[in-house]
């Protein structure tokens, strides 16, 4: 083990292992909060690298601050397990995912809304493809993340079904599947091709899949609820 020297209030030098160095530069960190925002980014860069090198189950602690180059000491200053760090990760593309799901859709305006959610979210899937498919990976052994993926799924899901019934009873369409097993299996099916595109590396051009995918929804939508989509 390396050292280095300190002096003491004596003018006396006394050898400081390069643990001891690092405890007390831990110790410094969380007391003055000096490089915080820095070091919390390169906690996330690290483990967004860990995961999609080793996948979820796979990756340590460890890993992680073995690519953030910051002691273990560092790590749980800022997050309690791996598991709080991916919940951090997550809780940015949530953060886009649902400006998404509020965007408006205007009885004149359908189609431009599927092009404006259905590409957006394509585009925030390629973008945080890591984050995302740690996040099914995580959810498949952690009911914590499970219930959460469900429950932003369900964002989605409501909004397409509150409009899929709304119009289906203006229309008179009253015979119809009920709405929200409709507005599932579309938002699956964006999922589904998202996941493959993006994660799984099918080759699509994204403008065409983007039309592609409106194409299949507003006429699903045409059908069922008499969407003027198509």
């Amino acid at each position: 083990m390396t050292a280095s020297t300190e002096q003491d209030a004596g003018g006396r030098l006394h050898p400081v292992s390069t643990a001891d160095r690092a405890a007390a530069d831990d110790a410094t960190e969380r007391v003055t909060g000096r490089g915080s925002a820095q070091t919390a980014v390169r906690l996330r860069q690290a483990a967004i690298a860990a995961f999609e090198d080793l996948g979820w189950q796979a990756t340590r602690v460890a890993d992680i601050t073995r690519q953030a180059g910051v002691s273990h000491g560092t790590f749980y200053t800022y997050y309690e397990n791996k598991a709080a760090l991916a919940e951090d990760l997550i809780r940015s593309s949530m953060h886009d995912l649902m400006a998404l799901a509020s965007e408006p859709w205007k009885a004149d305006d359908v189609r431009g809304a599927l092009e404006r959610v259905i590409g957006g979210f394509l585009d925030v899937y390629q973008r945080d493809r890591v984050i995302l498919r740690t996040w099914l990976e995580a959810a498949r052994e952690n009911r914590r993340f499970s219930v959460r993926y469900l429950e932003a799924r369900g964002v989605f899901v409501d909004r397409v079904a509150d409009h899929v019934g709304a119009v289906a009873a203006a229309s008179g369409r009253v015979d119809q599947p009920p709405p929200r097993a409709v507005a599932s299996a579309l938002v699956a099916m964006v999922e589904h091709f998202a996941y493959c595109w993006a994660v799984l590396g099918e080759d699509h051009d994204r403008d065409d899949a983007v039309a592609s995918l409106v194409l299949i929804w507003g006429s699903t939508l045409n059908e069922i609820a008499g969407f003027p989509v198509v």
